[in-house]
């Protein structure tokens, strides 16, 4: 029995809804009621080739739950759509060896969406292949800047329910101030198995105590002595500011 007119502004947003459902070859592809050249599938979406080609291989991929259009789909499900998309489009060129691929979406009937199901268009492309998608350009600067103004008015009023702002970053961890302690004189110091050296222009240097006595420690002054002259090749701070860096490291 076909409804008339007036059934239909009778009928609730929910009941409109499942009667598109029952009536979308699209929704009756995914349960498998219609029959269709899959592509790919999974647990929400589904690939098929359309049946009337804009070029070889033209697919039309689409949720497996009825979304008549693009603002009804749920974010988590609109960017799993679009990174199978993605794979899809990969797999059209690596398979007929082209340079390109033309993806999109209608969104509406004004926008030329005839199936009351949301479709992505993924159309493999060659040169010269007869397909003109060519935007002309319509808008003058002023328009373009009332458009600019009225979608940014729009975004800053309902952004947060539009889109998803990125979760604040932690501020870093301060470090915690070190422990005050006397700053090392010049001479030696020896320490945990180290041998400090500090010459009278603040260079610092460690060397590790070797074994043998006075012999051993003799060594490592004339270690740590030749690292302090390598620095001082490099060297970039001044005195104090050197052994303020070195403040605590000896007790």
């Amino acid at each position: 029995m076909a409804l008339t007119e007036d059934d239909l502004k009778n009928m609730s947003p929910e009941e409109i809804a499942e009667l598109q459902k029952k009536n979308c070859v699209f929704c009756q592809i995914a349960s498998g009621q219609v029959p269709a050249k899959k592509i790919y599938e999974d647990e929400h979406c589904i690939a098929v080739l359309d049946i009337s080609p804009a070029n070889l291989g033209h697919m039309l991929l689409f949720p497996k739950e009825h979304y008549s259009v693009m603002p009804q789909l749920p974010d988590e499900l609109t960017g799993h759509i679009f990174g199978v998309a993605k794979k899809l489009s990969q797999a059209a060129l690596k398979a007929f060896k082209l340079r390109g691929t033309t993806i999109f979406v209608a969104n509406g009937m004004a926008a030329g969406q005839k199936a009351p199901h949301v479709l992505v268009h993924i159309i493999p492309r060659a040169f010269e292949d007869g397909i003109h998608l060519e935007l002309p350009q319509n808008s003058t600067e002023e328009q373009q800047r009332k458009a600019r103004n009225a979608i940014k008015a729009y975004l800053e009023r309902f952004g947060s329910r539009v889109i998803k702002k990125p979760a604040a970053k932690t501020a870093p961890k301060e470090k915690a101030p070190e422990k005050e302690g006397k700053v090392a004189k010049v001479g030696v110091k020896k320490e945990k198995g180290y041998l400090y050296f500090v010459d009278k222009e603040g260079d610092i240097a460690k060397a590790k105590m070797a074994r043998g006595g006075k012999k051993g420690k003799k060594k490592a002054i004339k270690a740590a002595k030749k690292k302090t002259v390598k620095k001082k090749a490099v060297k970039k701070k001044d005195t104090g500011e050197l052994l303020d860096d070195i403040a605590g490291l000896f007790r």
